[in-house]
């Protein structure tokens, strides 16, 4: 990485990630993070969610955001 150079993988809570984000449609998102309106855990702004997850099911590598940035993982809700 050269001096200056911003990774590609952080992402930033924009009103155009939040409208591509598929965190709602995923099999793991649940009432608790519905109540707190909880989107973007792939994003440096919010990582891993307060509430508390049972795997059951991930849609992250379908997500345009985390194809957009090149992200590499999943279960973002849960891992942070």
């Amino acid at each position: 990485m050269k001096n200056g150079e911003v990774l590609k993988s952080t992402v930033e809570k924009t009103p155009k990630n939040l409208a591509a984000c598929v965190c709602a449609n995923c099999p793991s998102y649940n009432d608790c993070s519905r109540g707190k309106e909880e989107l973007l855990f792939c994003s440096a702004a919010v990582g891993k969610s307060a509430c508390a997850y049972k795997m059951n099911g991930c849609l992250c590598g379908t997500c345009p955001v985390h194809k957009e940035y090149e992200l590499k993982s999943g279960y973002y809700c849960i891992n942070g």
